[in-house]
């Protein structure tokens, strides 16, 4: 590297972000005390109460403190709205403000990027035991699940609460199955949600793999509140990275690798602000072209999410917590001893179902949650009320990003192109056909009252459509900007050792690289991903389990 006159570290590996991938990467690999790590994090330590208690999410997304706080472009199909999409700017990332859901994946998402994608070593055997080895399951033990890994995963009791309990029986009244461990065998139909959540607090990533014994690690240095401006490339080799961290820069030099595991928006904006990308987005933003990859800000996925609320007959769930005096008390239960119902998410139960025949693994996520909330707010209906959320879980749209400048501090343009796909638009009259049928079913019958929004008025195609464009928002699951493919591939922006296509000594390790987003909460498989990263790394690999895993004997012919 030329002298600058800018200050230098050297490390053998520098990882950038530490989320919910990074914090795996960094601890596993400091684990051989023989390399040198560096993992940077732009955010600030996470030390809060609001990251600790399972309650206080809303507070966390809605604030800047923890806060990448990044906005869509005006989306042409819903009527030009800009849609929020919180980020975690904080250590553990976004596993640090998320909703806690451990969810892993339909083991054919996996199956699909190794066969369908060209993603070898990425299938459904080959990504288990990662997903093993990273946790401890403290439910009832079975051989899809880990019991020594540092992420903490727990099952709330979903028989505790009456709403949870008649969510699940509708389920089965409506003719669907009902699995009792989604992320082991049977990932299809009604289950018991679980959460990264231990002893009342969250259970990040962070908390996890950045433990007090692993930050003792003389061979780790974990550098918060620092910015990556670039990645420092010579003859399409990165030898490091430039960085702010207050308010000097300094460059830093990895003997190795570089590690960007910096998430969906993260990672493909530095990679295009250090000339990685393509071309016409590089001019434009007056960044020399160090390399040109098409595939670099392309293929940008989520899963849309839309809540439908309704009065609540009883006086059961949440509607009493949003309100003085329940609403201090149960704070209060929590600081005294991390418990109450601000000890957990209360997102206890779920469903992962099919909308049509012909499909054959789930595209919809039915979510209860015991209270309902004003549209596109979160401000609570008076009185008791629930909501059902409705989440798309493999739109057909695709979006990009691109950055605006050859600053890092300016975010970039992203735009999601939601509902821009018909099959997208039809996926939620289904959804709304599918959730208003299961909240009629007799389980709910001394619950469920009036639908709040739309209301039960709004039936036509049409007028579906126009209230589904009005005020669908986001599950926060931005993924596939730097899509893991082929080598052969144009769109692939790194092969399946997660090497950046035509760079060496960079890889890319977190969300960006799903082909296709998993039909599920992304957090569990990003720390999957860092497991894999870590062991493709270090030049070794777990073997792989094969598994039964459950597909609906019926699903060319049936919904259900």
């Amino acid at each position: 590297m030329k002298d600058s006159g800018i200050p230098e570290l050297v490390f053998d590996y520098i990882v950038v972000g530490a989320g919910s991938s990074g914090c795996v990467v960094a601890s596993r690999l400091s684990e051989d005390r023989s390399v040198s790590v560096l993992l940077i994090e732009a955010g600030p330590e996470d030390k809060s109460w609001t990251i600790d208690m399972p309650l206080a999410v809303e507070a966390l997304v809605s604030g800047s403190r923890f806060n990448w706080q990044y906005r869509s472009e005006p989306e042409t199909m819903l009527e030009g709205r800009q849609i929020d999409h919180p980020r975690g700017k904080v250590l553990g990332g976004s596993s640090s403000i998320n909703g806690m859901v451990y969810t892993r994946g339909n083991p054919l998402d996996y199956d699909g990027w190794a066969i369908e994608f060209g993603c070898a070593g990425w299938g459904y055997a080959d990504v288990l035991p990662y997903f093993k080895r990273s946790e401890t399951f403290l439910g009832p033990s079975n051989e899809y699940r880990g019991r020594t890994g540092p992420l903490k995963v727990t099952r709330p009791d979903v028989n505790k609460d009456p709403l949870n309990r008649a969510f699940m029986e509708a389920g089965r009244q409506a003719g669907y199955p009902v699995s009792v461990d989604s992320n082991g065998f049977q990932h299809e139909g009604f289950h018991p949600s679980e959460c990264t959540i231990y002893n009342g607090r969250r259970w990040s990533a962070s908390r996890a793999f950045l433990s007090p014994d692993v930050r003792r690690r003389s061979n780790l240095a974990i550098y918060t509140g620092s910015l990556v401006e670039r990645i420092v490339i010579e003859n399409k080799v990165a030898v490091g990275i430039e960085l702010s961290r207050a308010g000097t820069r300094t460059v830093a030099k990895a003997r190795r690798e570089v590690v960007l595991c910096a998430g969906a928006f993260g990672s493909p904006q530095l990679l295009q602000l250090s000339g990685i990308g393509p071309s016409d987005v590089l001019q434009a933003a007056n960044v020399d072209v160090v390399h040109e990859l098409n595939g670099v800000g392309k293929n940008l996925q989520d899963h849309p999410d839309l809540p439908v609320p309704f009065v609540c007959e009883k006086p059961v769930g949440l509607g009493a917590v949003t309100r003085f005096p329940r609403k201090q008390i149960v704070g209060a239960q929590w600081f005294l001893g991390k418990g109450g119902l601000a000890a957990s998410n209360q997102f206890e139960a779920a469903a992962y179902l099919r909308t049509k025949a012909g499909i054959k693994y789930p595209d919809l996520k039915l979510e209860l949650l015991g209270v309902g909330f004003q549209p596109d707010s979160f401000k609570p209906y008076p009185g008791y009320s629930f909501q059902i959320h409705m989440t798309l879980l493999r739109a057909a749209s695709r979006g990009h990003l691109a950055i605006k400048s050859n600053s890092a501090a300016e975010k970039p343009l992203i735009k999601f192109n939601y509902l821009s796909e018909s099959a997208d638009r039809e996926f939620y009259r289904d959804a709304f056909r599918i959730t208003r049928e299961l909240v009629a079913q007799p389980a709910f019958s001394e619950y469920s009252g009036k639908e709040l929004a739309p209301g039960a008025e709004v039936k036509s195609d049409d007028e579906i459509d126009h209230w589904v464009a009005a005020h669908i928002a986001t599950a926060f699951h931005p993924s596939g900007t730097c899509r893991m493919g082929p080598v052969n591939d144009e769109r692939t922006v790194v092969t399946p050792d997660l090497k950046v296509r035509g760079v060496a000594n960079l890889r890319v390790a977190d969300a960006s690289i799903m082909p296709l987003v998993v039909a599920s909460n992304t957090n569990a498989p990003c720390i999957m991903i860092g497991e894999r990263a870590s062991d493709l790394l270090r030049g070794r690999k777990l073997s792989p389990e094969a598994r039964p895993y459950y597909v609906a004997p019926n699903w060319e012919t049936s919904q259900r």
